[in-house]
C-alpha cells in the first residue's frame, strides 16, 4: 500500500476516529492490521484488584477484549460475557497504554452489560449472545474500533488479536498475540452463546473476548471459544479444525446497545492510526506481572499525529506526583497538606503547596485538624516517621487510590495503648470520620497491625493494598463501624481482617489472597461480608465467640482448610449468592466445639478433645486443641463398611477422648495401629513408641472386608491422607501403623485467632 504522506487531509488526523475521511477499501498487511488492533485491544484480568504492571496473579487466567465507544470520559469494552461473568471483586483492565483500570463487578454492577444470560454453575451455557460491555472511566484519550457489519463468506481473511494464556499459570508473563486466518463457515446465531463465525484461526485459552478483525482492520466480530469438537458452534467435524466467535451485526441490532446509544465508530480505518500503531508499540503487548513503582504516568495516546511530527515523550514534571484533589476534595477541605519522603521539608513555611511539601506524615499530622486532607508523593514513608501513626478525627489521607496504593509505602509500627486489646502494635489508627484511600501498609513487627480501628464511625478504608503483615491488615474492634472496600489483603500472616467485640460496618469488594484466614470475625461481631473475593488463604471467613455476621455475594476458593468455619456459639446468616470452590477440607464447616470431651473422665487434663461433626453429607470424627486451634477431620466415617457412621463416630469419639486423657500424652506422641485383640483385627490408638493394639487403647474392631485388610480399612478412614508427607500408613510387623505428629502439628493455633477466649 502506498500513502501519500503531503496529501493536505493527513494534517491532524485525529487517532479517536472521527468523521474526517471518506470510505477508502484498504487492504492491508497483517502488519498494519496489527498497529490497528493494538491500539484498541485490552487485557482483562477478571476479579483481580491488583494495579500497574502487577496486575496478574500466578495462577490466574486472563482474557482480551476490544475499545468500541466513548461517551465523555466512560469508554466501553466489548469482550466475551463468559470472561467476566463471575461476580464479586474488580475486573483489572490493562488499557493500550500500560493504564490499568478497575469495573466494579458486584452483583449489578452499572458498569458491566451482559448480553446473553449464563446459566449452570459455571455458566456453561448462555442464551442470548456471549457478550458483555465493560464501562472504564478514563479522562486519557484511547482510539476507538472501527465496528463493521460487513457481508461475510468462506474464505475471507481475518485475524485475532487477544492475550493466550500460558500452558503453566504460575508464569505471569503475557504475550499479545494477532493471529491469522480465514472464515470457514457462517451459520446462523447458536442457541448458546450467538455464535455464527468458524475461522482458522489458531487461538488459545486467553484470547477469548479478543477482537476478529478483517483484511481493512475492522472489527467485524469476538472471538469467543477455540477449535474443538465440542465447542458447541458447529457440526463436531468443523468444531475440530476451527475457532469460532460473535459476528459484530448482532452486537450492534442488539437492543440492548441500541438503548444506550453509544457513539460507536463507524468510520474507515484512519490511516494515520495505522501509521501511528506502526512507528510505536503498545506498552501492554508484553505484560509481565513484575511491580513497577512509576515516578510519572507512562506515555498517553497522543490525541493528534501525522507521520511528519512523531510525538516524543514526554518530560518528567519538575515536582513530584501528587493526586489531583477532586473539586469536591478542594471543596470540602478545611486545610490541604502535600507529603514528599523523597524532596520535602518538615518546617512550619512547608506542606501547602505540591512544590514545597512537607516530608513525614508525622509532621503533617501534627497540624491536622477536622477537614485536612494530606496528599500523599510516591515514596517509602519510613525512617522519619514517628509510629504509630494517628489520623485524628475527620482527616484524609490521599495516595495512589487509582492504583491501590502501588508505590505509596508506609511501613513501620509502634506499641500504645488500646481500649480494645491492651498494648499493641501497630502503624496506623484511624480515627472517627478519617479517611484512608490508596495506599500500601505493612507492619514489619513480628505481633504487628497495619490499620487499628476501635469505637469509631464512618471511617472510610478505601483502594489500599495491606500486605505482609506478620498478625493482619487491619482490626476492627469496641463498636467502630467502618466501610473496607476495594482493598487488597495478601501475604498477611494472621488474617487480611480482624474484627471483634461489637465490630460492624461493611465490608465490601475487597481481595484476600494468601492470608492465614482472610476475615477472622469474634466476640459479639455482626459485619456485613459481602461481594469479596476471598481465595488462597489458609482459611477463608473464621467466625467464632457470639458473632452474627451477614456474609452474601462473595467468591470463596482454593482455601487450604475451610470457605466458611463457624465455630463456638456464633451463627452467620449466609446469602444464598456465595460461590464456593475447590475449598480442601469444605466449604462451609460449623463445629459446637464447646461440647466436646464432655466424656473426659474427671480430674484428667488433655491438651487434645474429638467431637463428632456432619461433614460432607455424613460424620467425621474432628480433633481440635483448643484456644485458637482449628478443628481439622481425623476419621471420616461416611464410606464405613460395617456399623453405622452414627454408632462408630460416637463410640470412637468418646474413646478418644478417654484414651488420650489417661495416657496423658500429646497426640504428637501417638499413633493409630491395626493389630489383633481377642483374636479380631481392630484399630486402636497406641503410644508411637512402642505401644501395642489392646484393650486399654482399642478404638474399635474392623468388620468384613476390613479383617482381611486391616490396612486399607484403616486407609479408607483418614481425611488427612493427603498431607504433605504423602500417604502415611505404614506397615509394620504387627499391621498397619500411622504416626500422627504431621497432624498434630497442623492443629496448632492459628496466629490470627491471639483474640480468641
Amino acid at each position: 500500500m502506498t500513502m501519500n504522506f503531503n496529501d493536505p487531509l493527513l494534517a491532524g488526523i485525529v487517532t479517536l476516529a472521527v468523521a474526517t475521511w471518506n470510505p477508502i477499501a484498504l487492504a492491508l498487511t497483517q502488519g498494519e492490521v496489527d498497529a490497528v488492533a493494538w491500539q484498541v485491544s485490552v487485557l482483562i484480568s477478571p476479579n483481580l484488584t491488583q494495579q500497574g504492571d502487577a496486575f496478574l496473579i500466578e495462577g490466574e487466567k486472563t482474557g482480551s477484549g476490544v475499545i468500541v465507544a466513548q461517551e465523555g470520559n466512560s469508554y466501553y469494552v466489548l469482550t466475551a460475557l463468559h470472561v467476566v461473568w463471575k461476580r464479586g471483586g474488580f475486573h483489572a483492565i490493562a488499557m493500550p497504554d500500560g493504564q490499568v483500570y478497575y469495573v466494579d463487578a458486584s452483583e449489578n454492577s452499572p458498569d458491566i452489560i451482559p448480553l446473553g444470560d449464563p446459566s449452570g454453575e459455571l455458566g456453561q451455557t448462555i442464551a442470548g449472545l456471549d457478550l458483555a460491555l465493560l464501562r472504564v472511566q478514563s479522562d486519557r484519550p484511547y482510539p476507538l474500533a472501527r465496528t463493521a457489519p460487513n457481508p461475510l463468506q468462506a474464505g475471507t481473511p481475518v485475524f485475532v488479536s487477544g492475550w493466550p494464556n500460558p500452558d503453566d499459570l504460575r508464569q505471569k508473563i503475557r504475550d499479545r498475540q494477532l493471529v491469522s486466518g480465514a472464515i470457514a463457515e457462517v451459520t446462523p446465531p447458536s442457541d448458546d452463546g450467538g455464535y455464527r463465525l468458524l475461522y482458522s484461526n489458531p487461538t488459545r485459552s486467553g484470547m477469548s473476548g479478543g477482537g476478529i478483525f478483517n483484511a481493512n482492520g475492522e472489527l467485524i466480530g469476538i472471538h469467543g471459544r477455540g477449535r474443538g469438537v465440542q465447542n458447541n458452534c458447529s457440526t463436531p467435524e468443523v468444531n475440530a479444525n476451527n475457532s469460532c466467535g460473535m459476528y459484530i451485526g448482532e452486537f450492534l441490532a442488539d437492543s440492548r446497545v441500541q438503548s444506550l446509544r453509544l457513539s460507536l465508530n463507524q468510520n474507515p480505518v484512519d490511516p494515520g492510526m495505522i501509521q501511528y500503531g506502526l512507528t510505536y508499540t503498545s506498552q501492554t503487548d508484553r505484560v509481565n506481572g513484575s511491580p513497577v513503582a512509576r515516578s510519572t504516568p507512562p506515555p498517553v495516546l497522543p490525541p493528534t499525529i501525522t507521520p511528519e511530527t512523531p510525538q516524543t515523550s514526554p518530560s518528567p514534571p519538575p515536582v513530584a506526583e501528587f493526586p489531583t484533589p477532586s473539586p469536591e476534595a478542594i471543596a470540602s477541605a478545611q486545610t490541604i497538606y502535600y507529603v514528599d519522603p523523597n524532596q520535602g521539608t518538615n518546617a512550619a513555611t512547608a506542606g501547602l503547596t505540591p512544590e514545597n511539601p512537607f516530608r513525614s506524615i508525622s509532621y503533617a499530622l501534627q497540624g491536622a485538624r477536622p477537614g485536612t486532607v494530606i496528599y500523599l508523593a510516591p515514596g517509602l514513608y519510613s525512617a522519619r516517621e514517628t509510629f504509630p501513626l494517628k489520623l485524628n478525627p475527620g482527616v484524609i489521607l490521599i495516595g495512589n487510590e487509582s492504583q491501590q496504593g502501588e508505590g505509596v509505602m508506609i511501613r513501620g509500627g509502634g506499641i500504645t495503648s488500646t481500649r480494645t486489646a491492651g498494648r499493641q502494635n501497630y502503624t496506623l489508627f484511624a480515627g472517627n470520620n478519617s479517611q484512608i484511600l490508596g495506599v500500601t501498609l505493612t507492619n514489619p513487627h513480628s505481633n504487628g497491625t497495619a490499620i487499628w480501628i476501635e469505637d469509631t464511625t464512618t471511617v472510610l478504608i478505601r483502594n489500599n493494598t495491606l500486605m505482609d503483615n506478620p498478625r493482619e491488615g487491619i482490626l476492627i474492634g469496641g463498636s467502630a463501624t467502618p466501610i473496607l472496600e476495594k482493598n487488597r489483603f495478601i501475604n498477611n500472616g494472621g488474617n487480611g481482617i480482624s474484627i471483634i467485640q461489637q465490630g460492624a460496618g461493611e465490608i465490601r469488594n475487597n481481595d484476600f489472597t494468601n492470608n492465614g484466614i482472610g476475615v477472622a470475625i469474634a466476640g459479639m461481631a455482626n459485619p456485613l461480608i459481602a461481594d469479596n473475593h476471598i481465595r488462597s488463604n489458609r482459611n477463608g471467613i473464621v467466625v467464632t465467640a457470639s458473632a452474627t455476621p451477614t456474609i452474601q455475594g462473595n467468591i470463596l476458593e482454593n482455601n487450604q482448610n475451610y470457605g466458611i468455619l463457624t465455630l463456638g456459639l456464633a451463627a452467620s446468616s449466609l446469602g444464598e449468592n456465595n460461590l464456593f470452590r475447590n475449598n480442601g477440607i469444605s466449604s462451609q464447616l460449623t463445629a459446637r466445639v464447646q461440647d466436646w470431651g464432655v466424656d473426659i473422665p474427671s480430674r484428667t487434663v488433655t491438651s487434645t478433645v474429638f467431637g463428632c461433626v456432619e461433614y460432607e453429607g455424613g460424620l467425621a470424627t474432628f480433633a481440635y486443641t483448643g484456644q485458637g486451634s482449628i478443628p481439622l477431620p481425623f476419621l471420616n466415617w461416611n464410606h464405613t463398611a460395617s456399623d453405622s457412621g452414627l454408632n462408630r463416630c460416637r463410640l470412637v469419639t468418646s474413646s478418644l477422648n478417654k484414651i488420650v486423657a489417661l495416657t496423658g500424652q500429646e497426640l504428637a506422641n501417638m499413633a493409630l495401629s491395626t493389630g489383633r485383640v481377642h483374636n479380631n483385627n481392630a484399630v486402636c490408638l497406641v503410644e508411637q513408641s512402642g505401644g501395642i493394639c489392646q484393650d486399654s487403647n482399642l478404638l474399635f474392631y474392623l468388620g468384613g472386608e476390613e479383617q482381611r485388610n486391616p490396612g486399607e480399612g484403616l486407609s479408607s478412614l483418614l481425611p488427612f491422607r493427603g498431607a504433605p508427607a504423602g500417604n502415611p500408613v505404614q506397615q509394620v510387623e504387627t499391621g498397619a501403623f500411622i504416626p500422627l505428629k504431621d497432624f498434630a502439628q497442623r492443629l496448632k493455633p492459628e496466629s490470627g485467632l491471639w483474640f480468641t477466649d
